[in-house]
């Protein structure tokens, strides 16, 4: 697999966000304090996504490369996985829907 893109260490430093994907992978790092990112598995974006892990990086070159070795393992094992077929996919959306349709009603 390639090597992932991710922005430079100033971008996070102004509180920046970066998404972005590697195959089945879907991830998003965060600046502040630290950067903080999770991982998904795609086809989703955020809002339906299941969040799989959520991890946070020193804020300096180092926790960049922290995070690049940490995505890279992700993207190895996701894009490992059995292809689903389009009907597991819709189900596990449709499950995802539902389950965010339960908590917007217990939060009323």
């Amino acid at each position: 697999m390639e090597e992932l893109y991710l922005p430079v260490l100033s971008h996070f430093q102004n509180g920046n966000v970066w998404t972005a994907s590697a195959g089945k992978l879907r991830y998003r790092a965060a600046g502040g304090e630290t950067i903080a990112a999770e991982v998904w598995q795609g086809p989703w974006n955020l809002e339906l996504a299941e969040i799989e892990e959520k991890r946070e990086f020193p804020l300096t070159e180092e926790g960049i490369d922290q995070l690049r070795a940490w995505l890279l393992t992700w993207a190895e094992e996701m894009n490992a996985r059995p292809e689903e077929t389009l009907e597991q996919t819709l189900e596990r959306r449709d499950a995802r829907v539902h389950s965010a349709e339960q908590q917007a009603q217990q939060t009323n």
